[in-house]
């Protein structure tokens, strides 16, 4: 009974800590160096960033970014074995690794857990050149921002 209960504990606090993992910030239509290779390339400079809003690391290998409106094939991406985001921090994921593009006239991003379970969507109609579009305060609701930050906190801009 004791191993149940164990189990069962060790089962909730998995898939609590899952759900603290959000899509926190996206920039779909770059028009600056945001990977900072020296070049700026439209689409390679285009990130999104995962948050842990929790009080636990979270092991996040084998979770799956997916773009909806996808070109002539599905953008997906697995994260690789030992991706960890700690407490508060930040997962920043550039296309030029992924291959998860995002649309400039729409799209919809979507992380899914390793068991394939939908954690976190963002939906957008359009974007503007250098706006991203970010939980602010991190973890809160979404607007939009002409100051991008990715691996850092968001904040609103004038």
């Amino acid at each position: 009974m004791r191993y149940l209960v164990y189990l069962v504990s060790a089962f909730l606090a998995v898939n609590l800590a899952c759900a603290n993992v959000l899509i926190n910030e996206m920039l779909p239509s770059p028009a600056s160096d945001w990977n900072g290779n020296g070049h700026i390339s439209g689409m390679d400079d285009e990130f999104i960033e995962l948050y842990n809003s929790g009080n636990q690391s979270v092991d996040v290998s084998g979770y799956v970014l997916k773009d909806t409106v996808f070109r002539s094939t599905p953008g997906e991406y697995a994260l690789p074995e030992g991706s960890v985001i700690g407490p508060g921090e930040f997962l920043v994921i550039f296309v030029s690794t992924s291959g998860v593009f995002q649309g400039n006239d729409g799209d919809a991003i979507e992380l899914y857990d390793r068991s394939g379970s939908l954690v976190d969507e963002k939906r957008y109609d359009t974007s503007t050149e250098d706006v991203s579009l970010a939980r602010i305060p991190d973890g809160g609701g979404w607007k939009n921002s002409t100051a991008p930050t990715p691996g850092k906190p968001n904040r609103l801009t004038a």
